[in-house]
């Protein structure tokens, strides 16, 4: 279990975990879809569906892993036996099916097919630190992230967050590091970027596995490109892209924390659950600090 996208949200300051944690969360418990049912969404427990425990406490850092179930109904399938059926009838009673009529046959089909239809299964991880008051969701998309958060405040009752943010537009901090030729603090260049031009018809140009030092690249800054999206380096430790919403892609340990990682040889699951989040929960805990301190360590340089 490691966390490989983080969308980061900070909690208000007087905001606390409840007491009865393990009680309010099994109000939400996931449970299969019903036949009828397109989707089901609730929280699993992180060791597993073996398990009954539906959060992990290690510190001030908590743990937790929602779970959804999703009919996969082919829009194509819908619409074939949909289109059938309207020929059907139009031929036969020589008239035109309304829009109306239309919408009452396709819930029709929706309802008779649902049944029969595969499920899929996806689980999504977030974490609570109280020492930070943040909440952290690994989650690439956005919707998906909120949809965690919206179950977390319907169990907590309250949860008064906002997405993490920066006051100046990224892209300039971004562009500024990349002219300069270096990132503050314990941050070093990636391998990759994506520019974008900001004139109205403006190109994108993405690059991987590419110095992000060199000529090629600072002449499409003097042509007016800027940064959206970084490739950076957090202490020797752990490569990500940061995104110009400040959301996290492709967070991944280096050999260095990969060695330390691969410690625990001979461990259950669920000893193996708790490593990875304490190594997880740690590492994020001294990440954190470093992030929000480049843009003020910038600005103020500024």
């Amino acid at each position: 279990m490691w966390f490989k996208n983080l969308r980061i949200y900070t909690l208000a300051n007087d905001f606390n975990v409840p007491n009865n944690l393990e009680e309010n969360l099994a109000q939400h418990v996931f449970r299969p879809c019903g036949r009828q049912e397109l989707a089901s969404f609730g929280w699993g427990s992180p060791f597993g569906q073996h398990s009954e425990v539906l959060t992990h406490q290690i510190g001030s850092a908590y743990l937790f892993c929602a779970r959804k179930e999703e009919k996969v109904l082919p829009s194509a399938v819908v619409q074939a036996e949909l289109d059938e059926q309207v020929a059907l009838i139009e031929n036969d009673q020589a008239r035109k099916v309304g829009a109306k009529e239309k919408q009452n046959l396709k819930e029709d089909i929706v309802h008779r097919l649902l049944p029969q239809a595969f499920t899929r299964f996806r689980l999504t991880w977030g974490m609570l630190d109280t020492h930070f008051n943040i909440v952290v969701v690994d989650a690439a998309a956005a919707n998906r992230a909120e949809d965690f958060l919206g179950l977390l405040r319907s169990s907590l009752g309250s949860l008064p967050v906002k997405p993490l943010f920066c006051e100046q537009a990224t892209d300039v901090y971004f562009t500024e590091w990349l002219q300069r030729g270096r990132v503050p603090g314990a941050f070093q260049f990636g391998d990759e970027v994506e520019l974008r031009d900001h004139t109205e018809d403006g190109g994108i140009v993405r690059m991987r596995q590419h110095d992000l030092t060199g000529t090629e690249l600072k002449t499409h800054l003097e042509h007016g490109k800027r940064a959206i999206k970084l490739g950076l380096l957090w202490r020797d430790r752990i490569n990500f892209v940061l995104e110009h919403d400040l959301a996290i892609k492709k967070f991944k340990p280096t050999d260095v924390l990969v060695d330390e990682q691969d410690k625990l040889v001979e461990a259950t699951p669920e000893q193996r659950i708790d490593a990875d989040f304490a190594l997880l929960a740690g590492e994020i805990k001294e990440f954190y600090p470093d992030l929000v301190n480049l843009f003020t360590d910038a600005s103020t340089s500024q």
